[in-house]
């Protein structure tokens, strides 16, 4: 994976370096899941340890941003509606 080669240490931050490093079992884990070698689930477990790691985000938090892509497609499509008339 390139990001393990071409980042891990190369990011003159101790912080970014490290979590580069924790970042590249994502992505492997991104590919094998991909290849079929290995299922969403573990690929999705991996992800949710990297995110609480350096994410630090709380089920609340996720919950606000769902509910605001949801509002945010409502409106767009409310608008398109309002093009069409009333036919």
């Amino acid at each position: 994976i390139s990001v393990e080669y071409d980042l891990v240490g190369y990011m003159f931050d101790s912080e970014l370096n490290q979590m580069m490093k924790d970042l590249v079992p994502v992505l492997e884990d991104l590919e094998k899941w991909q290849e079929g070698d290995i299922g969403e689930e573990q690929y999705r477990e991996t992800v949710t340890k990297f995110k609480s790691k350096w994410f630090k985000r709380r089920k609340c938090d996720i919950e606000e941003l769902v509910n605001e892509v949801f509002e945010n497609k409502k409106q767009e499509l409310l608008k398109e509606l309002e093009y069409m008339g009333d036919k």
